[in-house]
């Protein structure tokens, strides 16, 4: 008798916690996303007035570990860098969840016998416009960029994080095969200012 309460006490048990633990889910990765060539700051508690013992740069990707909400009232998120292994907490509006929350991005395909495209957009603030290509060693890139904004600039990071260009206009080879990440957004001073602007991009890899 004693012996089946037990049982069917563990049983129970078992059960409840079946029902309370969420199904594995799967792994969320991210993209850091800012200004181009700025520093994000790693904080070591999810609050603006924690201390900031590392940072990371747009287009670091990073391995979501958890989440809260901090007492300053935002959002964070617990990361660790996908090369460097350091951990710490990242506002969410500087991050971009490749599960479709933040800023999307848009894939660059060009059309049948040309190199290059056009693509038009604006920002306001701390907005970006994220544009990413396939492209392999040794090609020749080639950005463009037109704004009605003095303060619009682009970055062209490479697969593996690292920028390799912060302007207007550029022409250069690249150095590994991959996904480039084209970023287009204001100036540190503007944003802060809350300034907008439009832009044409046009990009070429030959």
């Amino acid at each position: 008798m004693e012996l089946r309460s037990i049982s069917s006490m563990a049983g129970g048990l078992v059960l409840s916690l079946c029902l309370a633990l969420p199904a594995l889910a799967q792994i969320e990765m991210g993209t850091l996303r800012g200004n181009p060539g700025s520093q994000i700051n790693v904080r070591s508690q999810p609050s603006t007035s924690a201390p900031a013992p590392s940072y990371g740069i747009p287009g670091d990707r990073v391995q979501i570990l958890r989440s809260a909400r901090g007492t300053d009232g935002y959002a964070w998120h617990y990361v660790e860098f996908s090369k460097s292994k350091v951990r710490g907490w990242v506002r969410n509006d500087l991050l971009m969840l490749d599960s479709g929350n933040g800023n999307p991005v848009q894939r660059v395909s060009f059309a049948p016998g040309t190199s290059a495209a056009t693509v038009n957009g604006s920002v306001r603030g701390y907005e970006t416009r994220d544009y990413l290509l396939n492209a392999r060693a040794g090609q020749r890139m080639t950005v463009d960029l037109r704004s009605n904004s003095t303060y619009m600039q682009v970055a062209v990071l490479s697969p593996q994080g690292e920028t390799l260009y912060v302007g207007t206009n550029w022409t250069g080879n690249l150095p590994s095969n991959g996904d480039y990440l084209v970023r287009v957004g204001l100036v540190r001073a503007e944003a802060r200012r809350d300034g907008a602007g439009g832009f044409k991009l046009n990009i070429g890899v030959r």
